[in-house]
Parts: C-alpha cells; sequence; structure tokens
C-alpha cells in the first residue's frame, strides 16, 4: 500500500515538474513583452486577450500540460510496477481538473481548449501502461497488486 502512495505522489511530482520545465521554455522562447508578469494573471489575461499567443507558445504549453500528466501515470508505473490505471486515470483526472482551472482564468482558442482537455486522462493512461511495461512485470492488475 505505501508503495501505491509514494507512486501517486512522486508521479505528481514528477509531472509537475516536467510541467514547469516546459511553461519556463516557453516563456524563453516566446518572451512576454517588457511589463507584463507572468505571475500577474490579470495583466497576462489582458495581454492575451488583446494579442492572443503565438501558435508555438500554445503547442509549447500545450506539451506541458499533455506531458505533465503522461509522466505522472509514467512514474507512477514505474514506482507501482505495474500498470495501474485507476491511479493514472484519477492523475489524469487531476491534471484536467488544472487544465480547467487555467481555461477558466485565461483565454484561449477553442483547438487548444478541446485538445488540452481530451489528452489529460489517455496520455496519464499511456504513461502508466509504458511504466508499467518497463518494470519488467505482469502489466495486468491482480488481486495480489
Amino acid at each position: 500500500m505505501l508503495r501505491k502512495i509514494v507512486a501517486v505522489v512522486i508521479g505528481i511530482i514528477a509531472g509537475s515538474v516536467f510541467n514547469m520545465l516546459m511553461v519556463n521554455l516557453s516563456h524563453v522562447v516566446y518572451p512576454l513583452p517588457a511589463g507584463i508578469d507572468p505571475n500577474n494573471i490579470e495583466a497576462l489575461r489582458a495581454h492575451i486577450a488583446e494579442y492572443g499567443m503565438p501558435t508555438g507558445a500554445l503547442i509549447l504549453v500545450l506539451v506541458a500540460h499533455v506531458g505533465g500528466s503522461f509522466v505522472s501515470g509514467l512514474v507512477c508505473g514505474l514506482i507501482a510496477k505495474r500498470s495501474w490505471y485507476v491511479a493514472a486515470g484519477a492523475l489524469g483526472l487531476l491534471w484536467m481538473c488544472g487544465g480547467i482551472t487555467m481555461l477558466m482564468m485565461l483565454p484561449a482558442p477553442a483547438w487548444f481548449a478541446v485538445a488540452d482537455l481530451v489528452l489529460y486522462i489517455p496520455a496519464a493512461l499511456l504513461g502508466v501502461k509504458l511504466g508499467g511495461a518497463m518494470t519488467g512485470r505482469n502489466t495486468t492488475p491482480t488481486a495480489t497488486h
């Protein structure tokens, strides 16, 4: 049971680290204009509403979000040493809740919102499947796990 708890917690942390690295990369590749603080949501919202975001920046944000969900599932599968789909689904749902929150805070094009919300759970499930398979153990849940 402790391994399962650790798998989920470390999965969340690993996915969050990946997400933040990609978001920071996005700020380096597509810097905001001088005077716009990315931590000031009101100023950021106003800027995005007026000027939008470059497609490349949106793609990097999408990679950050979906990749964070994938990495969470992957690490969870590696630590749990199996493809634990229930935990991965919960991790994907957690990431989706974060995505919904961001979409409510900042304007985004419809294609981005749809792709963002649709990909969280499949990414986490794919990650946990790969993570479980990489351990070399049976990837199908059994009653003893």
